[in-house]
């Protein structure tokens, strides 16, 4: 947990006066977020989990200065007394940035789902020429990665208790697989992908988009794989009334919503038809995958949670089949 007392000795570091408080930020589980008063302003301190090294702290730095440079609403770092964009104070890096002021996401908005899409698109024309990106590692979402989890359960259910649900995963995996081969896939458009893209890293002021924040998961990838995450978080839809409520997502899209959220991307960044064809995909891969790696992760569960978890993502794959044309619009 960070401490006043830790947001203390790190702002000492700086020429941004005396703390007159400091509050947990609400948002985060990776890192250690404060929103600090002091008697020149608001800021942000953030102490990096020790797993973030200096080299994707400065990428991520490089990333936010190039972005504001092109007035690309990111938020700004307070440099140091030493000139330095972060400290380390007891092996712990810290970063401090200007507080943003503005509203959470709205779901019932229509100027934020499409502030959400346009956003993106801006993002990804920022970045289209950054110098020295990261290394590729691979795709984030692949058709290829539904198998192995299936297998991984299959070796573990020795009762057979999963066996009828688990083939069905394992056939509609073969038919992701050939509806969006690997070499397919490696020739969609690429991007330096935000990679984190859900409702708390933008920030709103009224009905436009103040800031797009949390540049930790940034990676090369098909830039279809941040709208895909998008439409998951920012389009959803409320639960069918017999909806199982133990898996990991609250529902399926919107139509409507995610009409809303595509237009605002491609009235920026039209899709090319390879996209649009493997935008619904994607998604189905997203919530196959988070479904199919719950039941991994809850290896003591009764089976009657894991039938419960493994039809969610059967559900969901079946909302897909009706509503496909809605993604193709894009």
């Amino acid at each position: 947990m960070l401490t006043q007392y830790d947001v203390e000795r790190a702002l000492q570091h700086y020429d941004l006066g005396m703390v007159r408080s400091a509050h947990p930020a609400s948002h985060g589980v990776v890192n250690e977020t404060t929103f600090a008063e002091t008697n020149s302003g608001r800021y942000v301190v953030r102490r990096n989990q020790r797993k973030i090294g200096r080299t994707s702290i400065a990428l991520r730095h490089r990333l936010m200065a190039w972005l504001r440079a092109r007035g690309f609403p990111a938020p700004r770092l307070i440099a140091a007394r030493s000139g330095e964009t972060a400290i380390e104070l007891d092996g712990r890096i810290f970063e401090v940035f200007t507080f943003i002021d503005g509203d959470e996401f709205n779901i019932d908005r229509p100027a934020h789902l499409t502030g959400a899409g346009s956003i993106l698109a801006r993002y990804h024309s920022a970045v289209a020429d950054f110098a020295d990106p990261p290394p590729y590692q691979g795709p984030r979402y692949s058709t290829q990665s539904l198998p192995g989890l299936v297998e991984r359960i299959m070796e573990r259910d020795v009762m057979g208790d999963l066996t009828e649900p688990l083939n069905w995963y394992d056939r509609r995996a073969s038919a992701l697989r050939r509806a969006l081969p690997e070499d397919v896939y490696e020739d969609l458009p690429y991007a330096m992908i935000h990679g984190d893209v859900h409702r708390d890293n933008l920030i709103f002021r009224g009905d436009v988009v103040a800031a797009l924040i949390d540049f930790d998961q940034v990676t090369i990838d098909a830039r279809l794989v941040d709208l895909a995450d998008a439409m998951v978080d920012f389009a959803v839809g409320p639960a069918p009334p017999d909806w199982y409520p133990w898996g990991v997502y609250s529902g399926p899209l919107d139509a409507t919503r995610a009409r809303l959220l595509l237009e605002g991307y491609c009235q920026a960044v039209p899709l090319t038809s390879n996209e649009r064809t493997a935008l619904p995909i994607l998604i189905e891969v997203i919530w196959l995958q988070g479904n199919l790696r719950r039941v991994l992760m809850t290896s003591d569960a009764e089976p009657d949670y894991h039938l419960e978890v493994l039809g969610q993502g059967r559900r969901l794959a079946q909302w897909l089949d009706e509503h496909r044309e809605v993604l193709l619009r894009g």
